[in-house]
Parts: structure tokens; sequence; C-alpha cells
């Protein structure tokens, strides 16, 4: 479990180098302050974890920012810490203090006594896939909770989740219109609600063009506790493979260079998220970004509305859409001579 210390104004004026006068003027939007340098001081407020104070005129709301160790979790780590960040930001404006807990079933017991301390938090934000135990555990607390980047299947809590379904449908459309037929899907059904709804995107394309999928082009990416396992190729590949996230899609392609193919000219892949993988790899990926800005400030709004108005509890999800990144690892086959 980890939660960050009370940060003053004097904090952010030394860690870049500027007075404390600066500092004030930018938090509150003052003039006297360049815009780019306002930018830089409002971000680092927001990393360090500054709370902007209300003056007694509105409480400061304390928020548990729970997760299950994505920031721990290598590169994949940058894309949460990139939703954390976008959340912290907004919640500076809204005169909540965010409190990041990292929990493990280890851990579990002890941040629940944390949590639910009387008086310690007005609203809980879940994100990231949470471990099934801790997040049955969690839902249990009798507090307003947003969750970000997977939703509530019991609804008991609002989601604020990617546009997952269509932006799937799109990028597979988009291996269609490259003329490929023959495609596959990486991706462990039945371990996220986001991987399923991004493989219903993907069967929902095919079944547009009258495309059957043939089950030997379905590669498993995870075990069911969301484990990364080896990726298991068919012999006879397709001529295209759609992946859940862009951490398989690079896996993918590193496992077809083993095997002696190359990515595009032998076989297409996309993948989805456009987080640090799409561009570590080789080539760098096709994909679609998540807006990582836009589902930070919903679910700061969402649980600002959630803890001012307890009473309602519509357990709504709220879908971003994504936007299509297209890069060099997709091969048109209608060009003369090809397939």
């Amino acid at each position: 479990m980890a939660e960050r210390s009370a940060v003053s104004m004097q904090d952010i004026a030394d860690e870049l180098g500027v007075s404390k006068v600066t500092v004030s003027k930018a938090l509150n939007d003052k003039d006297g302050v360049s815009d780019q340098l306002k930018a830089k001081i409002q971000e680092t407020a927001a990393q360090m974890g500054y709370v902007l104070p209300d003056y007694g005129q509105r409480k400061t709301r304390r928020v548990a920012i729970v997760t299950n160790g994505h920031f721990d979790a290598g590169q994949m780590g940058r894309f949460y810490m990139s939703m954390y960040e976008s959340i912290t930001r907004e919640m500076l404006f809204s005169s909540c203090a965010g409190v990041l807990i990292t929990s493990s079933r280890e851990s579990l017991k002890q941040d629940v006594e944390y949590i639910e301390k009387p008086g310690t938090f007005d609203g809980m934000i879940l994100l990231g896939i949470l471990d099934h135990q801790i997040w049955e555990t969690l839902n249990q607390i009798p507090l307003p909770k947003v969750c970000v980047d997977v939703y509530d299947g019991s609804y008991r809590s609002d989601s604020i989740v990617t546009e997952n379904i269509y932006a799937a449908c799109d990028i597979t459309r988009l291996l269609i219109r490259n003329g490929h037929r023959e495609i596959g899907f990486v991706g462990t059904l039945g371990t996220t609600t986001s991987i399923d709804d991004r493989y219903l995107g993907f069967r929902r394309a095919l079944m547009e063009q009258g495309l059957t999928l043939n089950q030997d082009w379905m590669v498993a990416d995870r075990d069911s506790e969301g484990n990364a396992v080896d990726l298991v190729l068919p012999k006879i590949l397709p001529t295209a493979f759609m992946c859940n996230c862009d951490e398989s899609a690079f896996r993918l392609v590193r496992a077809l260079r083993e095997r002696g193919l190359r990515v595009p000219q032998d076989i297409s892949v996309v993948g989805f998220d456009d987080d640090i993988f799409a561009e570590l790899c080789e080539p760098q990926l096709t994909t679609v970004a998540v807006n990582t800005e836009e589902m930070g400030r919903m679910a700061v709004e969402d649980i600002v509305h959630c803890m001012t108005t307890p009473e309602v509890r519509e357990g709504k999800v709220e879908r971003i859409p994504g936007r299509l990144i297209i890069r060099d690892s997709v091969r048109d086959l209608r060009k003369k001579g090809e397939k």
C-alpha cells in the first residue's frame, strides 16, 4: 500500500526552482506566468499530489485510487500512470485529494481497514484490471465508486471505459479494406471486459463481410488471473492478426520473427491502446489510441457527482471514443502482384 504525503506550494517551488509566488499564480490561473511555465507547474503539482485549498468554501474530499500493481509492471505501468496523472490533474481543480493504493491479496486486509476507517475517504476510483478477489472485496465497501478502464458487470458502480466494441470493429475493418480475409484474434476471452468487448467488435467486422473465424486462429495471451502466457501460434497462419492490446501485439511480432516471418511483409498485425509497446515495436504498430486524458477527466467528474449525491447509484457505463492510429504494421494485399 502506498500513500502520497501532503504537498505544499513550497514543495512544488523547490522541485521546479521557482518562487512560491509563481507557483501560487500558476495554480490559481493568474496573470504574470507564461503559459508554458504555468502548464509545467500545474502538471508537476498534479504528479506530486497537490490539492488546491478550498479556503473554507468547499470540503476537500479524499479519494482512494486503487490499482493492483500496474505501476510496477514495466512498460504497461506507463499506460496506467498516464491515466493516474490525468485523474490527479483533474482533481487539482475539483477540491479532491487522491491517495494511491497499490493493493495485493497479501495487503488486502490492511488496505480495506485503511479505506474503511471512518472519515478517511469519501470515495474510491478503481483503476485498471484488479484481481478477482480484490475486486469483490473492494466492491463491498460502502463508498461511492467509479471504475476506470474496466466496467462493473454488476452495475453497482459507474464505469469509464474506452469504446472498445466500435474501435475494435474499425481497426478490423481497416484490415479488411486492405484485402485481408483470413484474420485471427489474440486475447484470452473471459479474463477482462475490455478483451471481451474488443473481441465482439472484431467479430462484428467479420460478420459484416460474411467472413468466418477459424478457431485455430484464436490465440490466448494470458491465464485466468491475467498473467501473460507464451503465445502458441497455429501451424497455418492467417494473413493478419487483431490483438486485444499493444503489449500482446508486440509479443506476437517477436514470436512471428522467431518463426522466420516478417511484419507486415508476411503477416499483418494491429494492436489496441497506443501505449509504449506500439512505438517500441519494429515495425511500429497500427493501433487504437485510448483517450486517457478524457477518461481521467470523466472519472473525476463522475466520482465528485457520486460523492455529492450518494443516494443516486446509477451504475452507468461511460464509453470514451478511441482514435485509429495508422503506422507500418499492415500490408495492403490489394496492390498489384499481392494476394
